[in-house]
């Protein structure tokens, strides 16, 4: 009785055992989920993935390389005005403006009321010396209600406006551009500077030092306020602003400008 009792305890420790590292157990099968079903991207997806490589090369200065990507995107998708008004961009800063006039404009007449295209086709006639056309186009570009960038039509109003010796009328342009975009750095610094033209310093350090206090990284205000001082006799604050401005970006021209002022006062 002993023996049985001992085989029974043996048989039942080793099934146990078995079990526990697997020796006994049937495998449990697994259901694995479906693999997934990769979609491969149409045309419209594969246009949009070259339209956006085409503008970031734009925006590097890579002007072969954005107008490649471009015109891939143009092929796939030969309506989309947003394609044609960046060609025509791309052919503005590589100087072909005739090529940039035919993109622009079927960009138009794919989309009569797209602003970003008027924009670009006035500075497309600026560059061609003609400015009547060019403020058509920019008051064009501000009629659509829709444009979410009003201030830079603004700012090349302001800009036609100081050519022609109208500055009042230039510093309304640039109040509206910033009072549609409290950020644009570049219509604060037009606006100082055509202060500065009236003789109203006091008034143009105001905006400079706003500019330093909202964009404590931008050179321009630096510079600007180093040049003031030196105007005004006040050696020391000169200094220390021209240097401010070097050390933002040593490379630049701001800074070589500063780097020679600074070596006048030495």
């Amino acid at each position: 009785m002993r023996r049985l009792t001992l085989l029974i305890l043996s048989l039942s420790l080793f099934s146990s055992c078995a079990s526990l590292w697997g020796g006994r157990d049937k495998e449990k099968k697994v259901n694995l989920p479906p693999p997934p079903v990769v979609k491969k991207p149409g045309k419209k997806e594969r246009a949009e993935g070259y339209y956006q490589l085409g503008v970031a090369y734009l925006e590097l200065g890579e002007i072969p390389l954005a107008l490649n990507y471009l015109f891939k995107a143009k092929e796939l998708t030969p309506n989309d005005p947003k394609i044609y008004n960046a060609i025509g961009l791309a052919f503005i800063r590589r100087g072909s403006l005739d090529k940039a006039e035919e993109y622009l404009k079927r960009a138009l007449s794919l989309k009569p009321n797209f602003s970003e295209a008027w924009l670009n086709m006035g500075i497309l006639y600026e560059e061609k010396g003609n400015l009547k056309k060019a403020r058509e186009c920019y008051e064009k570009a501000l009629s659509n209600p829709l444009y979410l960038t009003p201030e830079v039509a603004y700012y090349r109003l302001a800009l036609l406006d100081e050519k022609e010796g109208n500055l009042k009328r230039a510093e309304r342009e640039l109040i509206l551009a910033i009072r549609n975009n409290q950020d644009y750095v570049p219509a604060y610094i037009e606006l100082a500077r055509l202060l500065e033209k009236e003789g109203k310093e006091d008034k143009a350090k105001e905006i400079y030092f706003k500019l330093i206090a909202l964009f404590p990284n931008v050179q321009e205000p630096y510079c600007a306020l180093g040049r003031l001082y030196l105007k005004d006799g006040n050696r020391d604050e000169a200094v220390k602003f021209l240097k401010k401005c070097i050390k933002i970006k040593p490379g630049s021209s701001l800074a070589a400008q500063a780097m020679r002022e600074l070596s006048d006062l030495e």
